[in-house]
């Protein structure tokens, strides 16, 4: 039955587009083609760019890897029960938009072998990501990743 209404929906009520009148409004002297709009913005996006460099405003990429640097390179002992939270929060937020939380603990570990000195990660837990994300509800004894 529906499969019967589309199809004469789609023979006997079809929409020819040149048997319209023009319902343009505000009629352009011409085209502006994509090639010269994506110049165009392409244009706009460079001298935004180069206004926040004058000014030395960081975007959300140099905030966010300010704070991921501050993540990995603070020792455990001198991390507040809200700092934690802070962490736990931001792997909820991932896990709500579809990211694997061991997956993100694990780019975390990796990112941190990578900068931290061997010296100040003696005494850590082992490289494993494998232990569940606790939510923030009480103060932890270990970080989440």
């Amino acid at each position: 039955m529906v499969a019967a209404i589309d199809e004469t929906r789609r023979t006997e009520n079809f929409r020819n587009p040149d048997d319209r009148p023009d319902a343009t409004v505000f009629k352009m002297r011409g085209r502006v083609p994509p090639e010269v709009i994506r110049a165009q913005t392409r244009c706009r996006t460079a001298a935004w760019r180069v206004r926040m460099d004058r000014r030395k405003a960081p975007d959300s990429r140099e905030l966010a890897m300010s704070l991921l640097y501050a993540l990995i390179t603070t020792r455990l002992s001198e991390m507040t029960w809200t700092d934690k939270d802070l962490v736990a929060r931001a792997l909820m937020d991932l896990q709500a938009r579809g990211y694997d939380v061991n997956e993100a603990k694990a780019t975390l570990r990796r990112i941190r072998n990578r900068y931290v000195d061997p010296a100040d990660r003696a005494g850590e837990p082992s490289e494993s990501c494998a232990a569940p994300i606790r939510l923030a509800t009480e103060p932890e004894d270990d970080l989440p990743f």
